[in-house]
C-alpha cells in the first residue's frame, strides 16, 4: 500500500483533485458574491464601530460586538482606501477575505508537509454553508486564516528554529488573537503541542521559544480584560442560556450535511494516529522526513477541541451555527498535518472523500445552497423610503432590526423601535438594559401610533408584529426588569410589546396591507434577518374586548 501511494499517479492525483477542489471553491465564493444582497445588522455592527472617527472610539466600542482590534482596523482602512463606502466594496473585502482562508489552508500545508490540504477543501472549501458566513464582514474568516497561518509557522519555527521564523510566529499569533478572541485557546492548543514535540526532542530551547511566542500573544490581551468584564453587564440582556451538546450537535449537523459522518470519522482518527505517536516502537516510514508532525497536529486536535468547548461555555451565549465554524476549520488544519503523516489506507480515503466533495461541489445543489441573501431589510427601506410620507410612521421591530434599517433607510417619514433607543449604529444592550427596567418604555411609541393613525396619515410596520390569539386579553407587559419571567433577557418583553401594537393596530386601524412577505422572495433570505413591511391607515373606536 505504501508503495502504491507512493506511486507518481497517485501523488498527481491527490494534487490534481485539490487544485480541482480550489478552483471549485474560487468559483462558489464568487457565485455568493452574487447572490448574498445586502449587509445584515452583524455585519453593519462592526462596520459602524470601525467607522468610528478616532482609533480610541472604535477601541472604546469593541466589547459591543464580537472581536478584538484587527478585523475593524481592516474595515478602517478598506473605508480610508474609498472602497468600504458601498454594499458592493464592503462585499469585496469579505470575498478577498474569504479567498485568503482558501490561501491560508495552501500555505500551512506547505509548511507542515508540502502536501494539498485535501480535508480542509473536501469538507471545508467547497461547503456553501462555510462560504455564506466566512464571506460575511465579520472577524471570523480573517481569524481562520490568521490562526492556520500560526500553525504552520510554529511548526516551521520547530523544524529550524531561528529568530526570524521565531519573529514571524509570533507576529502570526498576537494577529490571531487580536483578531478573534477564541483564537486564544487555539493558539493555547497549538503551543502546548508544540512544547509537547519539543520536550519529547529533548529541545528545551525550542519550548521556551514557543512559551514566548504564547506569552507575548497573551500579554497583549490584557487592555480587553477589562472593558469585556464591564459589558457583561449589558450583555446579560440577552438570553446567556449557554449552550449543550445537543445544540451543538444539531448545529454541527447543519453545517456539515452530508459529510457529517466523515467529519466524525476523521477527527477520531486523526486524534488516534497523532496520539499513537506517543507509543514506542518502530517509527512509520510516512514520518521519517518530518518527525512528530502528526504528534503535534494531533494534540492540537483535541487541545483545540476541548479549549473551544470552554470558550463557549464561558460567553453563556446561545450558540448560532456560524459560531462553529473557526471550531471546524481548525480541527481541518489539524487533520491534514496528521492525515500527511497517517496510515496510507486512511490518506487513500480522504483522495477518495476529496473526490467525492469535488463531484458534490460542481453539482446544481451546490449553486442552489448559496441562493441566499443576508438580508432583506435593504429593499424594505427603500420602499419605504420611496411609498411613504413625511407625516406617517414607521415602527421597525423586534428593535434590533434599528441597526439595518437605520443604516438603509433615507426617506422623510420619522421612524422608531420598540422601545425607542438614543442610538441603532450598533448592539447597544446597554440602552436596552435601561428599558427594560423602565414601565411603560413603549408608551412614547404607542402616543406616536395613535396621533399618526387619528390625524390621517399611515403607519408602516417593518419587522415581524402580531396580536394575540382571538378571545386573549389585551397583552400587558411584564414586571420591570430583573423581574420579568427570564430576569433581564429581553426576549419577554419584546415579544410583549410587539403584541401590544399588534393588539392595538387589530382594535384601532381600519385597513392593513402587506407589502412585501420575505416567503415569497425568489432568493431564500437569512432567517435572523426577514423582514416583513405592512402598512396600516384609517382610525375607528376599540371594538368591545374581552375583561382582562
Amino acid at each position: 500500500m505504501t508503495v502504491l501511494l507512493s506511486n507518481p499517479v497517485w501523488r498527481k492525483a491527490s494534487w490534481l483533485t485539490a487544485l480541482a477542489l480550489t478552483a471549485s471553491a474560487v468559483l462558489l465564493h464568487f457565485f455568493s458574491q452574487t447572490q448574498v444582497g445586502g449587509l445584515w445588522r452583524d455585519e453593519i455592527a462592526i462596520i459602524n464601530i470601525a467607522r468610528l472617527p478616532s482609533w480610541l472610539e472604535t477601541f472604546q466600542r469593541l466589547p459591543h460586538d464580537h472581536c478584538p482590534i484587527v478585523f475593524p482596523a481592516v474595515v478602517k482602512f478598506w473605508t480610508a482606501l474609498g472602497w468600504g463606502q458601498t454594499d458592493a466594496g464592503l462585499r469585496m473585502l469579505g470575498l478577498a477575505i474569504g479567498l485568503l482562508v482558501v490561501t491560508s489552508y495552501w500555505t500551512a500545508s506547505q509548511l507542515m508537509g508540502r502536501q494539498p490540504p485535501l480535508v480542509f477543501l473536501a469538507l471545508v472549501a467547497v461547503n456553501p454553508v462555510v462560504i455564506r458566513y466566512t464571506e460575511t464582514i465579520r472577524g471570523y474568516a480573517l481569524g481562520i486564516a490568521l490562526i492556520v497561518l500560526t500553525m504552520g509557522l510554529i511548526w516551521r519555527y520547530i523544524e529550524t528554529p531561528n529568530l526570524g521564523r521565531g519573529l514571524l510566529a509570533g507576529l502570526g499569533a498576537l494577529l490571531s488573537v487580536q483578531t478573534l478572541y477564541q483564537n486564544a485557546f487555539f493558539l493555547l492548543a497549538i503551543g502546548l503541542a508544540g512544547m509537547g514535540v519539543c520536550f519529547r526532542q529533548n529541545q528545551r530551547a525550542k519550548a521556551l521559544g514557543i512559551l514566548a511566542i504564547g506569552l507575548v500573544a497573551a500579554l497583549s490581551m490584557l487592555p480587553y480584560v477589562r472593558p469585556v468584564l464591564q459589558a457583561q453587564e449589558w450583555w446579560i440582556v440577552v438570553s446567556q442560556t449557554g449552550t449543550s451538546l445537543g445544540i451543538a450537535w444539531r448545529h454541527l449537523a447543519r453545517l456539515t450535511g452530508v459529510f457529517l459522518g466523515a467529519w466524525m470519522i476523521g477527527l477520531v482518527l486523526a486524534a488516534g494516529f497523532g496520539l499513537s505517536r506517543l507509543l514506542p516502537g518502530r517509527q512509520p516510514a510516512s514520518d521519517r522526513d518530518r518527525p512528530d508532525l502528526a504528534l503535534f497536529g494531533g494534540i492540537s486536535l483535541i487541545l483545540g477541541i476541548i479549549g473551544f468547548g470552554v470558550f463557549l461555555r464561558l460567553t453563556g451565549l446561545p450558540t448560532q451555527l456560524w459560531y462553529y465554524i473557526p471550531g471546524l476549520c481548525f480541527a481541518a488544519v489539524c487533520c491534514d498535518a496528521v492525515v500527511s503523516r497517517a496510515h496510507p489506507i486512511a490518506r487513500m480515503a480522504v483522495l477518495v472523500l476529496a473526490v467525492a466533495a469535488l463531484l458534490v461541489s460542481v453539482s446544481p445543489a451546490a449553486f442552489a445552497a448559496l441562493r441566499w441573501r443576508q438580508t432583506n431589510a435593504d429593499l424594505v427601506a427603500a420602499q419605504v423610503a420611496k411609498d411613504s410620507d413625511a407625516g406617517d410612521l414607521i415602527i421597525v421591530h423586534p428593535w434590533y432590526f434599528g441597526l439595518t434599517y437605520d443604516f438603509y433607510y433615507r426617506g422623510a417619514a420619522k421612524w422608531t423601535t420598540l422601545p425607542p433607543l438614543a442610538d441603532y449604529r450598533f448592539h447597544r444592550y446597554d440602552l436596552l438594559k435601561e428599558k427594560l427596567a423602565t414601565t411603560n418604555a413603549i408608551a412614547p411609541v404607542m402616543a406616536q401610533l395613535e396621533a399618526t393613525l387619528r390625524s390621517g396619515h399611515r403607519v408602516w410596520i417593518v419587522g415581524n408584529i402580531s396580536a394575540p390569539p382571538a378571545g386573549a386579553p389585551p397583552p400587558r407587559d411584564p414586571p420591570v426588569a430583573p423581574h420579568g419571567p427570564l430576569g433581564w433577557s429581553d426576549y419577554p418583553y419584546t415579544e410583549a410589546w410587539g403584541n401590544e401594537v399588534g393588539y392595538f393596530l387589530e382594535q384601532h386601524v381600519t385597513q392593513a396591507t402587506l407589502v412585501i412577505n420575505p416567503a415569497t422572495n425568489a432568493i431564500p433570505i437569512n432567517s435572523n434577518e426577514r423582514v416583513t413591511l405592512v402598512v396600516a391607515n384609517g382610525w375607528r373606536d376599540s371594538t368591545p374586548t374581552n375583561s382582562p
